[in-house]
């Protein structure tokens, strides 16, 4: 019977193995965020519910059961297409830098050693962000959008800021 060797074995301990080689790899976070999903949903309902109450077409009693489950239906489908083309958010950041995209918007990309400063604040609306400063601008990350521990976060961010600042 074969038996198969890990070609690792066969080298001198002397070479570099997996273990020794550090990649740096990719975070990405892109949690669903329940509030604007459910303000997708319910902007596509209202839109229907309106359509429906200014259509001329008499209600049976058989539509008037069957209306609002069809419109409920296609509300959720509708507005989960709409909180993804509008709302949905993707952040992906490594060792060098960071991504930032907001549904079908512009993605913004940044390098850590860009920044020079960081902290931690919260926004008109109670949630926490971290702050990048460069010179006289700043650049926000919603980390409590993305569902991210911001105190940890922002610790992270700090690390990669000064890894950053020594690679200029």
């Amino acid at each position: 019977m074969f038996t198969a060797t890990p070609i690792w074995r066969d080298k001198p301990r002397n070479t570099l193995s997996y273990e020794d080689i550090s990649v740096s790899q990719a975070h990405t976070y892109s949690p669903v965020q329940l509030y604007n999903l459910i303000k997708s949903c319910a902007i596509v309902f209202v839109v229907q519910v309106v359509i429906v109450l200014l259509s001329p077409i008499p209600l049976v009693d058989l539509w008037r059961f069957l209306v609002p489950t069809l419109n409920l239906a296609i509300a959720v489908i509708l507005g989960w297409r709409l909180y993804k083309y509008r709302y949905h958010m993707v952040f992906t950041y490594d060792d060098e830098g960071f991504t930032l995209k907001k549904g079908q918007g512009e993605e913004v990309k940044c390098n850590w050693n860009d920044f020079s400063q960081v902290s931690l604040f919260r926004t008109e609306y109670g949630e926490l962000a971290i702050r990048l400063y460069a010179n006289e601008e700043f650049f926000d990350l919603p980390a409590s959008k993305l569902k991210l521990n911001p105190f940890d976060f922002r610790l992270e961010v700090m690390r990669l800021v000064s890894a950053g600042q020594g690679k200029k």
